[in-house]
């Protein structure tokens, strides 16, 4: 995967009190198709969670405890796939698990 998308999403995580639920969850579908189509350790259960995220998002009403409970789950997933990732890709998937750990 290009570092521009990890670059952008580490990016609107950085603004995440001004990112709208609509581009939360297409960043989220397009990790979705990502990583549905690789067969890394971990994968399924992220992609598992990252669609737990985007009901979440998609709801009438935000439930920001249950919200940013998954972020940091999904943060401690991501982290776990950098040692599974292809070289140089791997810090910059630890930054972004790092990064959604803290995000809220």
């Amino acid at each position: 995967m290009p570092t521009t998308k990890f670059t952008t999403t580490i990016k609107a995580l950085d603004d995440i009190g001004n990112l709208k639920p609509g581009a939360a969850i297409k960043d989220i579908e397009s990790w979705e198709k990502f990583l549905e189509a690789h067969e890394v350790e971990g994968a399924k259960k992220l992609v598992t969670d990252l669609n737990s995220l985007k009901k979440l998002l998609a709801a009438e009403e935000l439930d920001g405890g249950k919200i940013k409970t998954l972020m940091a789950k999904l943060g401690k997933e991501t982290t776990a796939l950098a040692g599974h990732a292809k070289s140089g890709e791997g810090e910059h998937i630890k930054k972004l698990g790092e990064k959604l750990s803290s995000a809220l």
